[in-house]
């Protein structure tokens, strides 16, 4: 199932304890069925039907993401035709203010290569640095896709993934690895829950039966947002995931 829908109130947020503890998790377990459906379906093999003309594309991947993780994802937008980049996040495990200024980075440099506005396509974590880039500096963009990122959450709630990333951060903050900016950090924060007020065109995908990210954080109310069925690793890599982006690209094609 996809729905689409834009400026209705979002979703109130559910109770902490179910984000903490009632996220399907299980549900992650589809994924490689997903992924398998995928490589089967007329969508991947129809890639040449997105007509990307050399269009620039910056993808950027969620927490602990590496370019074989969006490798379905990047194939299939190169096969449409896409000048894709896979943004170097370092595992996008560092902290949002550098990761934001590395996103800003790459899509100056890939703009100014090809000499066109560039799509900016983020998962969970990544999508969320991406929304907070395209307020910032909208200059150089030609849309925002975002896929199950939590733009209403800075951190998730979920307790294994939570966890992991607070360990990381106190890593940081002894020294071991890179060091966070907390005042830039907490600063980022801000700017990730001002209200999107840029002309960039953002489309908002995101599934209920995600194992990982509480679907209410990812709506908004400035965003086209588009409902499919998939889990969490699924949204760079199945059958309604790839409907929903072909969809956003073509409605962003002049």
């Amino acid at each position: 199932m996809t729905t689409s829908t834009r400026g209705p109130a979002p979703p109130a947020m559910p109770h902490p304890l179910v984000g903490a503890f009632g996220r399907p998790v299980w549900n992650e377990l589809r994924a490689p069925v997903e992924r398998k459906n995928l490589r089967r379906s007329t969508v991947w093999a129809d890639a040449e039907g997105l007509d990307g003309r050399g269009r620039p594309v910056v993808v950027v991947t969620g927490y602990l993401g590496t370019p074989d993780s969006v490798a379905d994802l990047t194939d299939w937008l190169e096969r449409g035709g896409y000048a894709v980049t896979v943004a170097d996040m370092e595992r996008n495990r560092r902290s949002s203010t550098w990761a934001a200024q590395r996103i800003a980075e790459t899509i100056a440099e890939r703009s100014e290569a090809v000499g066109r506005p560039v799509t900016l396509i983020g998962h969970s974590r990544g999508g969320q640095q991406c929304r907070v880039v395209a307020n910032r500096s909208p200059e150089g963009l030609a849309q925002l896709i975002t896929l199950g990122s939590p733009i209403r959450r800075h951190l998730p709630r979920q307790i294994a993934l939570r966890l992991s990333i607070e360990a990381l951060r106190l890593a940081s903050r002894l020294g071991i690895g890179a060091a966070d900016d907390v005042d830039a950090d907490r600063a980022y924060q801000s700017e990730l829950f001002r209200a999107y007020d840029t002309s960039v065109p953002w489309t908002a995908i995101w599934s209920k039966t995600d194992g990982i990210v509480e679907w209410q954080a990812c709506f908004d109310p400035a965003a086209t947002n588009v409902e499919i069925t998939a889990s969490h690793l699924g949204l760079t890599g199945s059958i309604a995931s790839f409907r929903a982006i072909a969809a956003a690209l073509r409605e962003a094609t002049p």
